[in-house]
């Protein structure tokens, strides 16, 4: 009687080397051949390329799972390459601000974090496609942000970041202060585009920041909708009440504050400004459109808060 051969599943990991510690390659190896799996494809990121040729590569050679493992940058490229594709991804955080893995309530441990990835249940988020002037659209999964928020994240300096880590983030928010003001159209959805002069301009599909500071209250990743914050405060009092809520977490509007949600958004700048997606500067821009892409991504989680069965 001929019995048909079980085919193994097979793991990616796309990885970034500085990253992650010496031990990482051998506990992954070893959970993999604990749970059964098949011959790992081995990914290695670098300078040029933080992910997305080697996510792509993951994708052709049709994988079940793809890991990624670095700081937020190989995380974006990841999840981008994953979009719309249905095959899970695995999230080790390795970086310092390690956003989408605070924000979904992931282990910050290496080994807790593949014990998530290899043996969690998968999670369907949203991701949001942008669009940055003539670039080609790509996905992010936390923010995108102009303004005080991208000129932080041009301005922290990396060697302090890697002696006191969030806290070098606060160094660079006390010397962005005294920046001008952005002056903005902004178009929500089919709303009318009004005119807004912002210190802060973030697009939010979950809301913490860096220092685990909450800037967006109530932004859910599988809401199936965009979260809008234009922060203008003018004076230091301002700024002060603007601290205050964020470490209080209160979404509480005034008149320095808006904050809204829909399925998407444009962006028109007077001028040219840095923008950051996912902690990261990725240049400048003058047009920015954005929607959210429901349920786009299949992410690992611990079981608790899985809202979706493992297939």
């Amino acid at each position: 009687m001929n019995s048909t051969p079980t085919v193994s599943r097979r793991c990616a990991v796309v990885y970034n080397p500085t990253k992650v510690s010496d031990k990482f390659h051998g506990l992954v190896e070893e959970s993999l051949q604990e749970k059964g799996w098949g011959n790992t494809l081995w990914l290695e990121t670098s300078a040029e390329d933080p992910g997305r040729a080697m996510t792509k590569q993951a994708v052709a050679e049709q994988v079940d799972l793809v890991i990624g493992a670095g700081g937020d940058g190989t995380i974006r490229f990841v999840a981008d390459g994953l979009a719309h594709t249905g095959i899970p991804m695995g999230l080790i955080p390795a970086g310092t601000g390690n956003l989408l893995a605070r924000n979904l309530d992931l282990p910050l441990e290496e080994i807790d974090a593949i014990e998530v990835a290899l043996g969690g249940q998968v999670r369907l988020i949203d991701l949001v496609k942008i669009t940055v002037d003539d670039r080609a659209p790509e996905h992010f999964a936390v923010m995108a942000g102009i303004g005080i928020d991208a000129m932080i994240m041009d301005e922290t300096d990396e060697d302090l970041k890697d002696k006191v880590g969030s806290a070098a983030y606060f160094v660079a928010a006390a010397k962005a202060l005294g920046r001008l003001p952005i002056r903005l159209k902004v178009q929500l959805d089919n709303h009318r585009p009004v005119r807004r002069h912002a210190m802060l301009c973030v697009i939010g599909n979950v809301g913490t920041l860096q220092g685990n500071l909450t800037l967006i209250p109530g932004a859910s990743p599988d809401d199936g909708l965009l979260d809008l914050y234009l922060a203008s405060p003018r004076r230091f009092r301002h700024w002060l009440k603007l601290a205050l809520r964020l470490i209080t977490r209160r979404a509480k509007k005034d008149d320095q504050v808006d904050q809204h949600t829909g399925k998407r958004v444009r962006i028109i700048i007077d001028g040219k400004e840095n923008y950051q997606l996912d902690g990261d500067v990725v240049g400048e821009s003058t047009t920015l459109f954005a929607e959210v892409q429901p349920d786009a991504l299949a992410i690992c989680v611990p079981a608790k808060t899985a809202s979706e069965p493992q297939p």
